[in-house]
């Protein structure tokens, strides 16, 4: 069972941080759609407000507005907040199993080995149980 228990710790250790990695660059996207969303709204509505109406304002400001100066370094960083705001996310979801595969990856012993494999086993049914099918969640939405 030791050979079972390494190779269910390394898969499932691999599946969480693949997981994880997705989920932050989910976050990512998203953090960086808000924050372009946001800057140019700002933008546009900066550049609409003038204090007096002439053609070289207009032009001006219709040029500012396209080339939307520093937006890109704000953009940036949200991205990368984003992606450890969703990386960190996920792993907090993932405790159980990251401690259950250290303990199949590293301990010795066959039977606590094989226990926590049989502890990933189950963590990882529930969990399409509950995913696959409505079993563990709430339905009512419409009431």
């Amino acid at each position: 069972m030791t050979i079972i228990s390494k190779v269910a710790g390394g898969l499932s250790l691999f599946s969480c941080l693949n997981d994880a990695h997705k989920t932050g660059l989910l976050y990512a996207n998203n953090e960086y759609a808000k924050v372009s969303g946001d800057t140019y709204i700002s933008n546009a509505i900066g550049t609409q407000k003038a204090d007096k109406i002439s053609y070289k304002d207009a032009q001006r400001k219709n040029w500012l507005l396209k080339n939307n100066f520093f937006a890109g370094i704000k953009e940036g960083f949200a991205k990368v907040k984003g992606y450890f705001a969703g990386f960190g996310n996920s792993l907090v979801r993932y405790i159980p199993n990251i401690c259950l595969s250290a303990v199949a990856l590293k301990v010795k012993n066959p039977i606590v080995s094989a226990i926590s494999t049989i502890g990933l086993a189950g963590l990882e049914f529930y969990d399409f149980i509950r995913n696959s099918t409505s079993i563990f969640q709430r339905t009512d939405y419409l009431k």
